[in-house]
């Protein structure tokens, strides 16, 4: 007879909780949010990606624009 319920999770899906920050590992817990993850774009509302898109492409002009100004004073 197998020893393992078919509920319980085998060895290669248990992961080590590896808190950023060993400071918020309580709060996380608390919220149930556990660890941050990466956002992914492509999953977000295209309004919310058109946004995202426009504020990155934003900071960078102006970051591009900085260092313009500083070469040519």
């Amino acid at each position: 007879m197998n020893e393992k319920n078919e509920t319980m999770p085998t060895d290669k899906s248990v992961s080590e909780r590896n808190p950023i920050n060993e400071m918020l590992e309580d709060a996380q817990r608390i919220e149930g949010s556990g660890p941050p993850k990466k956002i992914n774009m492509k999953t977000m509302p295209r309004w919310l990606r058109i946004f995202g898109y426009s504020f990155l492409i934003l900071f960078f002009v102006f970051v591009l624009l900085i260092l313009i100004s500083s070469l040519v004073r």
